[in-house]
């Protein structure tokens, strides 16, 4: 038997772990230079995101848990983990001032004719047809 708390620490570790390895792996595979703020970003998403899965478990798991439901629960952290560092670096990526222009240079390209003022009303029949009673 496992102790919440037991729960808690191991799955912010394996977040920690899953933070390193997703900021190493972009580390090489970008060729840049070593920056330590990267990495540091990798390991506070890894951290809170650890945190938040084990408390999760914790909760969900029952207090007899065997150390097969540990196990998974530790692994799905570490790999939920780096998914959410990607997915944090990504849309860090997408969101800097080098895609803001692109994306503003692309709408002026398109040509996109400009919406219509908000006290124009659309046209509307306004004969009425009249029923015979």
């Amino acid at each position: 038997m496992v102790d919440q708390v037991s729960i808690i620490v191991a799955s912010v570790i394996s977040g920690l772990a899953g933070g390193f390895i997703s900021s190493w792996m972009a580390f090489n595979a970008s060729g840049e230079e070593f920056d330590k703020r990267k990495h540091g970003n990798g390991l506070i998403t890894g951290a809170i995101a650890g945190m938040a899965l084990g408390l999760g478990f914790s909760i969900a798991l029952p207090k007899d848990a065997t150390a097969a439901q540990i196990a998974i629960s530790l692994f799905t952290t570490f790999f939920a983990t780096v998914g959410i560092d990607k997915l944090r670096t990504n849309a860090s990526k997408m969101t800097t001032r080098e895609q803001f222009n692109k994306l503003t240079e692309m709408i002026k390209t398109q040509k996109i004719p400009p919406a219509a003022p908000a006290s124009v009303k659309p046209e509307t029949d306004t004969t009425q047809t009249q029923t015979k009673s």
